[in-house]
């Protein structure tokens, strides 16, 4: 599961120096193991994993739409979002194991 495609751009709200990204991935992403990173806060009713990272911000919805708050350029945002998956994916792989 990985960033797709980009959907729009925008200066954030809190720091205009930073940027908003929307974005899709190739996937739904599997939220439940999503909620278990550290940061994170999870909605079944609305169907959103938030993972906050110090300043930045990222809301994985259950549709794929992915929203990027606080980064400096878009491959920031991507690779962000993608680290945070690949975590997820670690972390479910282990607990297989075990």
């Amino acid at each position: 599961m990985y960033v797709e495609r980009i959907e729009q751009v925008l200066p954030c709200l809190s720091d205009p120096w930073k940027l908003r990204i929307i974005a899709h991935l190739n996937s739904p992403p599997p939220l439940k193991e999503l909620a278990e990173t550290p940061g994170a806060r999870y909605s079944e009713s609305l169907g959103i994993v938030m993972v906050r990272l110090g300043r930045r911000e990222v809301n994985f919805f259950a549709s794929g739409k992915v929203t990027i708050r606080e980064v400096g350029d878009i491959e920031e945002g991507k690779r962000l979002v993608n680290s945070i998956l690949a975590m997820s994916a670690q972390k479910a792989l282990i607990k297989e194991q075990v």
